[in-house]
């Protein structure tokens, strides 16, 4: 087989009743390049390997199936399923969603190919419901339907993974904290547009399921923020502890939230620690919300969960 041009990242657990639409949305795309799709699937509990190794055996040249014996978890899955794309440029798609456009890599890899200063490039994506049905039309924001600049992710904004493509070996290596991350996308993208910018195709290329089995809406608002606040102080650690506006604005938001959980339930001997650790950030970073913060603590003015 060719050395692919592009290699498709597809992570999948539990989704017997959607893999075949991913994977035949990938095998449409029309290209004149070597693609491989690889797809990491994590000892599902239903016949989702099975629908798997039947389009692998009808499709041996593109598919290759990454899995092992135990299930390793969503974020070493992905880990290990990108680190076995060899394309010059990797897509990430999850066994859940689906491409609308199959012209989706064709444009992205010529958009690419003719523009060495973008690391990636991302389109427009809508949302659908478990049956398909569109729920939301491009939720990409107009304000960020343009070509984005690190500063215009950390801390900010994370283009739609489904839509993605990326210059590959861009980082010699992910970083430890890689692993232990619940957004990892928003990572990779914080750190790859460190080496150049993300361009917007201008056009809906993919459509996001939503349904109850999806790793972030299991997931309830605490665990979000949590998530969220682990990811952002890694981003923190990746630039060397140099804290951007962006950045100590969600840092803030993300402390204050979770403080406000645990002191409203009163779980104070979860507050505590993390109050503490909020202060020493605040202090390394010379941060005036944290007195603020404060304040509204001792005077019964807690800001309100959102």
């Amino acid at each position: 087989m060719a050395t692919p041009k592009v290699s498709v990242c597809m992570v999948t657990y539990n989704h017997a009743a959607f893999i075949g639409q991913a994977i035949e949305s990938v095998l449409r795309q029309e290209r004149d390049f070597a693609l491989e799709l690889v797809i990491g699937e994590d000892r599902s509990t239903d016949n989702t390997r099975a629908i798997i190794e039947d389009y692998q055996s009808r499709h041996p040249g593109i598919i290759r199936l990454i899995t092992s014996p135990n299930n390793v978890g969503a974020q070493p899955n992905f880990i290990r399923t990108y680190g076995a794309c060899e394309g010059e440029y990797i897509a990430m798609l999850e066994g859940d969603d689906y491409w609308v456009d199959d012209q989706k890599l064709k444009l992205q890899v010529e958009l690419l190919d003719q523009n060495p200063d973008l690391v990636m490039c991302f389109a427009g994506c809508s949302v659908v419901n478990e049956k398909g049905e569109l729920q939301q039309e491009n939720y990409v924001p107009e304000t960020s339907r343009r070509r984005l600049t690190q500063n215009d992710i950390i801390g900010s904004y994370c283009p739609p993974t489904l839509t993605v493509l990326f210059r590959n070996r861009m980082l010699e290596t992910l970083p430890p904290a890689f692993a232990q991350v619940h957004n990892g996308d928003y990572f990779l993208y914080s750190m790859l547009t460190s080496k150049g910018d993300a361009a917007y195709l201008p056009r809906v290329v993919a459509h996001y399921r939503k349904h109850g089995g999806g790793i972030w809406t299991a997931q309830n608002l605490e665990k979000q923020y949590r998530g969220n606040l682990r990811t952002n102080l890694a981003v923190l650690d990746f630039l060397g502890g140099k804290c951007p506006p962006k950045l100590l604005t969600a840092l803030n938001w993300f402390y204050t939230q979770l403080c406000t959980i645990l002191w409203t339930q009163n779980r104070r001997d979860e507050f505590w620690p993390l109050y503490r650790e909020f202060a020493r950030f605040s202090l390394a970073h010379l941060n005036k919300e944290f007195a603020a913060y404060t304040f509204r603590l001792l005077t019964g003015r807690l800001p309100e969960v959102k």
